[in-house]
């Protein structure tokens, strides 16, 4: 054997050598590491899960796996885990299982159903399967903060043709008889009869001959009361751009696919300060309430003034004719 070919020969095997001896070491690193890492048994999805679907149906669809114990053990860990998976099974379970987990697959899908939407590959814990009054809706966590929500009982008529649903925006209107004053109280009162009278005949200038007098030539309460109408009727815009919460069963957070379709006699609820909420409630006894539905898009709000007969029919003029004595006043 040549020289050459010793020194090859000899190079290769060190080479060798050299390999085996890293390989040796990488092993033993290896080996260190995978004894400081402990893996438990753990359930995962193996296909997707809808929201709602209920447990017993989705069973089928979860299956035995096994996941790093760093990320299953923790404080506060709801992720079902039944103990330390390969030769650390039967070791120590408190440091290389998870005694404080949750661990009854059964117990979790039983009579429940998805709290939402579980991909391929998530791990299962308690909180994914729910029961359904958990999972129900309140109405009182949709409300902004500093606002409260109130209601009042409509029908179709009185709610836009029974168009209103969750999420637009309405004016009340509020329709009512009213007194204007007690006026027989204050021309009962001389002193304020005579400063009422002053004031009349000052502003109006009403001739002397057609003060309305009694037998003894004076003024008289009954001549005055019976020229003042002791009601009037009148229709407001009480509030404007009012936000609504629910119809009925439905809601702003849940809304129903009802489309374009009138819902009948429902009670509509609003979401308002709680000086509105006062408003809405004195209506609701004491008037009758209509809403009437706004566009979408940017509101701008108006000056409401109150409408009575005269705005619709014109009959100030006639009355004034009628009267003759009393300023429109």
């Amino acid at each position: 054997m040549g020289r050459r070919t010793l020194v090859l020969v000899i190079a290769v095997a060190l080479a060798g050598i050299s390999g085996f001896a890293v390989w040796q070491y990488l092993s033993s690193v290896e080996d260190d590491l995978r004894s400081d890492i402990a893996e438990v048994v753990v359930y995962r999805a193996t296909d997707p899960i809808d929201g709602g679907e209920p447990g017993s149906e989705a069973a089928s669809r979860i299956v035995e796996s096994t996941a790093l114990r760093e990320q299953v053990v923790f404080d506060g860990s709801t992720i079902l885990c039944t103990g330390a998976a390969g030769d650390n099974a039967n070791k120590d379970p408190n440091e290389f299982g998870c005694v404080n987990n949750p661990n009854d697959l059964n117990a979790v899908l039983d009579g429940n159903v998805a709290a939402g939407p579980v991909a391929a590959g998530q791990l299962i814990a308690a909180t994914t399967f729910a029961d359904t009054r958990d999972l129900q809706q309140r109405l009182r966590d949709a409300i902004a903060p500093g606002k409260v929500a109130i209601a009042i009982q409509v029908d179709n008529v009185t709610s836009s043709g029974g168009f209103i649903r969750p999420g637009d925006k309405v004016n009340i209107l509020a329709s009512a008889s009213l007194t204007p004053l007690s006026f027989l109280e204050v021309i009962s009162n001389e002193e304020l009869r005579d400063l009422l009278v002053e004031a009349s005949s000052a502003d109006t200038a009403t001739p002397a001959d057609e003060v309305p007098v009694g037998d003894d030539g004076s003024s008289t309460p009954d001549n005055l009361s019976g020229a003042i109408p002791t009601s009037i009727d009148v229709t407001q815009t009480i509030l404007q751009n009012v936000q609504v919460l629910a119809v009925g069963p439905d809601t702003r957070p849940a809304p129903l696919d009802t489309g374009l379709v009138p819902s009948e006699s429902a009670v509509v609820v609003f979401e308002v300060t709680p000086q509105q909420a006062e408003q809405i409630e004195y209506a609701r006894q004491y008037t009758d309430i209509s809403l009437s539905l706004l566009p979408s898009g940017d509101y701008v709000p108006y000056d409401s003034q109150p409408v009575v007969v005269d705005d619709i029919f014109g009959l100030l003029d006639r009355i004034q004719q009628e009267l003759g004595l009393v300023s429109s006043g």
